[in-house]
């Protein structure tokens, strides 16, 4: 096991990949996994976001100025349809709270795609502009695995530097502290591993951070 600083130097020496591979954070949690009550849920921004810009969706009453997808309500019956797709013309949608009730209808296509609006995690919001923003900045979703007591989550880039990628793990890791289920047991997380794509897992050493 290695320290966080240890850990980010030799997921980028194993990187071999012609491209900018993704960092990438996986958290192993002591969860009974068919207790709901102890599944994570939060969202945080990464002060030095992702290295991914997301292609952001709106539904508002107004003009948003950096959405890439500005959606009507005749666009739900083209999401119902096939027409607009999610995670091909769009990984993230927000939405005023007044079109809740019409986006039911394509619930069953956005909820499995992860992307159905929810007021917990600001995609349900009065306040568009400022959340297509959010995103923009590195806005994340952390969520346990629906089946699993597992996060997978990304943590930047293999270009970024060392103390950008190390500043983004504890921006995650203690936002997760701080969002720890009243239920969970004491000694919750039971391993953090960095990988990147196609390279391997390293663990990190908990009694280190």
């Amino acid at each position: 096991m290695f320290t966080i600083d240890e850990a980010i130097k030799k997921a980028k020496d194993a990187s071999k990949t012609k491209f900018d591979a993704t960092v990438e954070l996986h958290i192993n949690l002591l969860q009974d996994k068919k207790k709901t009550e102890t599944n994570i849920r939060f969202t945080t921004v990464l002060p030095h976001g992702t290295g991914k810009t997301k292609k952001v969706a709106v539904l508002a009453s107004k003009k948003i100025a950096n959405a890439d997808l500005e959606l009507t309500e005749a666009d739900i019956e083209k999401i119902e349809k096939g027409g607009i797709r999610p995670r091909t013309d769009f990984e993230v949608l927000i939405a005023e709270p007044r079109y809740m009730p019409k986006l039911a209808k394509v619930a069953k296509i956005l909820g499995p795609a992860g992307m159905m609006p929810n007021p917990k995690i600001g995609t349900v919001t009065e306040n568009v502009e400022e959340a297509v923003n959010q995103m923009k900045k590195g806005k994340i979703e952390i969520r346990t695995e629906k089946d699993h007591p597992v996060i997978h989550t990304l943590l930047g880039k293999v270009s970024f530097q060392d103390i950008a990628l190390k500043e983004n793990f504890y921006e995650i890791y203690n936002t997760l502290k701080q969002n720890k289920p009243a239920k969970a047991k004491q000694d919750w997380i039971k391993s953090v591993y960095l990988s990147t794509s196609m390279g391997p897992s390293i663990q990190i050493n908990l009694a280190s951070l």
